[in-house]
C-alpha cells in the first residue's frame, strides 16, 4: 500500500542514513519505526494504568515544585557513604 508523506530536512537525513544500513530501504525503515512506536505506546499505556500511578506521579510533581529535590551527584555522594 503506497502512502505519501511530508519530511523536514533533518527527517530525510535520518531516513537516508538509516536506510543507508537497510540495502537503502526506506519503506522497511519506515514500517520499523512505525513497529517501534507502536510497541512503545502499548507499554506507555501499560505503565500508565497501573494501580499508584497517577498518585506518584501527582508526589514526583509536588516534590519537584516544593523543591524537595537532588541532583544526580548528591544522590551518588550519598550512596558512597552508605556503602
Amino acid at each position: 500500500m503506497r502512502r505519501q508523506f511530508v519530511l523536514d530536512a533533518r527527517s530525510e537525513q535520518l531516513l537516508d542514513r538509516l536506510a543507508a544500513a537497510r540495502a537503502g530501504n526506506r519503506s522497511f525503515v519506515v514500517r520499523e519505526a512505525i513497529a517501534l512506536y507502536a510497541s512503545l505506546e502499548e507499554r506507555l499505556d501499560k505503565i500508565e494504568s497501573q494501580p499508584g500511578f497517577g498518585r506518584q506521579m501527582r508526589k514526583s510533581a509536588a516534590d519537584i515544585q516544593a523543591g524537595r529535590v537532588s541532583t544526580h551527584a548528591q544522590l551518588k555522594k550519598r550512596l558512597r557513604k552508605r556503602r
